[in-house]
């Protein structure tokens, strides 16, 4: 680098600047010197939108204030002689001075430059880029909204068109059933008014010459005259009581056919009952007239029969009480698929053997036994198999798992606690395995068939449905369950209190609490009459 000397005897102030001014020159050339040292300044970026305000000022004033650079002092002196020689000195010096500082203050004014330029751009992109990204959120919101609006329009399109269809189906379907349920309508009235009226004129027929014969035949001298007056009264009475009900029914009847099945009807029953009324009352005659003349029918004269025991004919007392032979057996159909495919069934204290007839009816095997002397002779008269005897002594003789079910109805309440236990072992004894035990009996759960129960003079005590379970058990019964049956009917019962919609809600409530009362007292006062026990070996 070159340099020159400043001597004190002789200073040439135009030739020092001079030199200064050749050697500025030759650093220039060199490249020591920018070729610009103040350009100028940058315009200050655009703050980005949503950009931080204090950032935005940081870049305005580096853009403003990279130049380091100070041109804006001047050189003075206020001597009038010496003023001029120290100018020039000092002009000399700062210009020496400015040799060696001028480049690192053009460096840093080139680095603060790059780095507002940078800065600037950086500004920019990041600029762009939010306003890319809001573009891209903007025009995102838009298509979704108009997808959701495309699909709520095509949604709601589709709904209509599938109600519309469903519509039509509906009222197709609709004008399809009305049609076809008004042809079954015309059609099932034409066949039932004639297959009715053809049935009635049959069974009419059928029933009365029928009990003109067993009339004839009763009063012919099959029966004391005792039981003849009693069948001519009963037959005036039955025939009087039907004669006016069917004239006060047929009446108000609107078609000769409905007139006619009416007629019909109430003749069948009426019939119905007189038969068994005449045929009950002439069988217990002739019964009784061969006992008197000395005839004992075959019967076991030291068995204890409830007859006996109580000198009450208990045939005539069952028929009096318990109800007719086909209502007894109507309520025990609901037993007979506990023996569906058996051919070993026995019933204990078989009675008047309507349980014996519904299985023969269902074709299933079954045998009775029984204490009471008519009852056996009774069954027999139908021709059922049954026999006198005591039923623990009947099982004894039995071979075990000989039987494939059994049947005791209305019985268990008529015998002591101990009785009662070897029945229920015996009978798990002599059954077959996977075969059930059925036993029905009063419902002392109940306070109206308790206040009943000794009606029957024969009755012991009430069993317990825990007692007779455990009982069951004890005997090695297994899914051992319990069916109530017999309901009271309804208009014999407490009744509950109507809720009205004008109640306000302290009312609404003590009718719920009343009504509640009144279901627990039904319950007890007016439950069912009589349950069964089914357990299976």
């Amino acid at each position: 680098m070159d340099t020159f000397e400043i001597k004190d005897d002789e200073i040439n102030v135009e030739e020092i600047m001079q030199k200064i001014r050749e050697n500025i020159r030759r650093r220039k050339e060199a490249g020591v010197y920018p070729a610009n040292p103040d350009p100028v300044p940058a315009a200050a970026p655009q703050s980005p939108a949503g950009s931080n305000p204090e950032i935005a000022r940081d870049l305005a004033y580096l853009s403003g204030n990279w130049n380091i650079q100070n041109n804006s002092y001047f050189i003075s002196s206020h001597r009038p002689v010496a003023g001029k020689v120290l100018l020039k000195g000092r002009e000399l010096v700062h210009g020496e001075v400015r040799r060696y500082v001028d480049p690192v203050i053009w460096k840093q004014a080139e680095f603060n430059r790059a780095t507002g330029r940078v800065l600037e751009d950086v500004t920019r992109q990041v600029s762009g880029i939010e306003a890319v990204r809001q573009q891209i959120r903007e025009d995102t919101t838009r298509q979704i909204q108009a997808t959701i609006g495309e699909v709520r329009s095509r949604l709601k399109e589709r709904l209509r068109e599938q109600n519309s269809e469903i519509r039509t189906e509906i009222s197709e379907t609709e004008d399809q059933l009305r049609a076809e349920v008004a042809e079954l309508v015309a059609q099932v009235r034409t066949e039932i008014a004639t297959e009715v009226e053809e049935q009635i004129r049959a069974e009419v027929t059928r029933f009365v010459s029928r009990a003109k014969a067993e009339i004839a035949r009763e009063v012919a001298g099959e029966v004391r005259s005792e039981v003849t007056e009693v069948v001519a009264q009963a037959k005036a009475e039955i025939v009087g009581e039907v004669e006016e009900q069917v004239r006060s029914e047929v009446a108000g009847l609107a078609t000769p056919v409905r007139a006619e099945w009416e007629v019909g009807k109430h003749v069948q029953a009426a019939i119905l009952a007189m038969d068994a009324n005449i045929e009950n009352r002439a069988w217990l005659a002739k019964v009784l007239e061969g006992r008197a003349l000395g005839g004992t029918s075959g019967a076991v004269e030291h068995l204890n029969s409830p007859s006996t025991n109580t000198g009450v004919n208990y045939f005539a007392f069952e028929n009096h009480f318990r109800g007719s032979r086909e209502e007894i057996k109507e309520r025990q159909r609901a037993f007979a698929h506990y023996f569906e495919g058996c051919s070993s069934v026995l019933d204990i204290g078989c009675g008047r053997g309507e349980f014996l007839e519904l299985m023969r009816d269902e074709g299933i095997g079954a045998r009775g036994v029984d204490l009471d002397e008519t009852m056996v002779e009774f069954c027999r008269s139908r021709g059922l198999e049954v026999e006198r005897n005591d039923a623990v002594s009947y099982l004894e003789q039995l071979e075990d798992s000989s039987l494939d079910g059994v049947f005791i109805d209305q019985v268990v309440e008529h015998l002591e606690p101990a009785y009662l236990v070897r029945l229920i072992e015996l009978c798990h004894r002599k059954m077959k395995f996977g075969c059930y035990l059925v036993a029905e009996t009063v419902n002392p759960l109940s306070f109206s068939s308790f206040a009943n129960f000794y009606i029957d003079v024969t009755h012991v005590r009430p069993v317990h449905p825990e007692t007779l379970k455990f009982l069951f058990g004890a005997a090695g019964f297994r899914e051992i369950e319990v069916q109530f049956s017999s309901p009271i009917p309804d208009e014999a019962r407490l009744r509950k209190l109507l809720a009205d919609e004008g109640m306000g809600e302290v009312e609404r409530q003590q009718t719920e609490v009343y009504n509640w009362n009144v279901d627990l007292l039904n319950g007890t006062l007016y439950g069912a009459q009589d349950y069964a026990m089914m357990g299976k070996k």
